[in-house]
């Protein structure tokens, strides 16, 4: 293999190398967790999604279709994040929401540890 060519390959690796090491803003964690829940039509169910610093949070990215109350909300002063549910009066079947939690902003970054969970709800008497 002659020079030219090694500069070539040499180049080749040098950007593919430069390109993989830009991505800073990439999603390091795609979970996602699904959970199964059971309840009586009318009851309230709540799912704790942790604590979240200033710049992180949570929002609902595909909502309930049979729901009262379906909603996120976050203590004040603990950063503590809430879903809750309710069905709507007397309906009895499955239900489902999904929530996109992310984490991991420095403040001047975007957050990069992202999280679906997904909630299907069976709802009976």
């Amino acid at each position: 293999m002659d020079g030219e060519n090694r500069f070539k390959i040499t180049l080749i690796i040098c950007i593919l190398l430069l390109t993989q090491s830009c991505k800073k803003d990439q999603v390091l964690n795609p979970d996602t967790n699904t959970i199964n829940i059971s309840i009586k039509f009318g009851a309230l169910y709540e799912y704790d999604l942790g604590y979240f610093g200033d710049e992180e949070g949570a929002h609902i990215s595909q909502q309930a279709t049979h729901f009262q109350i379906s909603e996120i909300g976050r203590e004040l002063g603990t950063g503590k994040v809430i879903y809750t549910y309710k069905s709507t009066a007397n309906y009895i079947g499955s239900d489902e929401v999904e929530i996109k939690s992310e984490r991991g902003s420095d403040g001047a970054s975007p957050n990069n540890d992202i999280t679906t969970t997904i909630i299907k709800f069976t709802i009976t008497k």
